[in-house]
């Protein structure tokens, strides 16, 4: 990023907050502050990577331009009562809000604040703790001045990519939580492999190595083209897949889909 720092204020340091400081505090294009209420975050951040810290919501958004608010859903709402006075006015008419909240819309968050307050809705997930996550973005007509600004914060973790509001449920469910159903894939994977005698610390490792590095080949070729590089005719990953499709694998990925999406829509009900 060229010109001028840009001004960017994270509240909540958590695992998703926590990864956007770590990383842009590395960054020379952003100047941060951030608020927690945990003293004994703040003082890691501010030790460990010299960034401004408050335990006042409100100053965090009054330092700011790009304020993010990295906390659970059902705290939004106290957080944007507390911070919306930063967005009246002159002073608040170039900043914007970037919500990362898995089912709280762009409107309900909108509501909270001035009127024609810009607002943005990121749905990142766990891998940007390792700068390999991924995430969608949406935002209301005002946000859409400062959409470039956001993307490239969020690229810090990973690959940005924008997406209608309307999907943001299903992509929480795909990708958001995608990280645990890989990680219980995973799991699966060496307990079966435990089971066939294989010993418990060589069948993590077998897995993991496999796991990243078939995750490598996904960004190179289509999911079913590994799959039938992989599957020889009558040979035994053939056989694991009549076994597994049998026992509902594949539908039982999708209803969980399905289940996380719903669940989803009924946090912003």
């Amino acid at each position: 990023m060229s010109g001028a720092a840009k001004k960017v204020g994270v509240v909540g340091a958590g695992k998703i907050g926590g990864s956007l400081i770590g990383r842009l505090s590395a960054s020379d294009g952003f100047d941060l502050t951030v608020s927690d209420i945990h003293a004994e975050q703040l003082e890691r951040f501010a030790t460990g990577y010299g960034v401004e810290t408050t335990s006042s919501n409100r100053e965090a958004a009054e330092a700011a331009q790009i304020l993010i608010v990295a906390v659970k859903p059902w705290d939004v709402g106290a957080i944007l009562d507390e911070v919306a006075p930063a967005f009246e006015g002159a002073d608040g008419a170039g900043k914007a809000v970037v919500s990362v909240a898995a089912g709280v819309p762009i409107g309900a968050i909108a509501r909270r604040l001035p009127e024609g307050a810009a607002v943005l809705r990121v749905m990142p997930n766990l891998c940007a703790a390792v700068g390999l996550g991924s995430a969608v973005v949406a935002t209301n007509e005002r946000g859409r001045e400062h959409l470039p600004v956001v993307m490239e914060i969020f690229r810090h973790v990973g690959d940005v990519m924008e997406l209608p509001e309307r999907l943001f449920d299903a992509a929480t469910a795909l990708h958001g939580s995608g990280p645990a159903y890989v990680a219980l894939f995973a799991d699966a994977l060496i307990q079966a492999g435990v089971r066939e005698g294989i010993p418990r610390d060589v069948a993590r490792r077998l897995v993991n190595q496999t796991i990243g590095g078939t995750s490598v080949l996904l960004k190179e070729r289509a999911a079913h083209q590994i799959r039938d590089e992989v599957m020889t005719p009558g040979g035994t990953t053939a056989a694991a897949f009549v076994a597994m499709e049998k026992a509902g694998f594949v539908a039982a990925v999708y209803d969980g889909i399905e289940a996380a999406t719903e669940q989803a829509r009924r946090l912003a009900e």
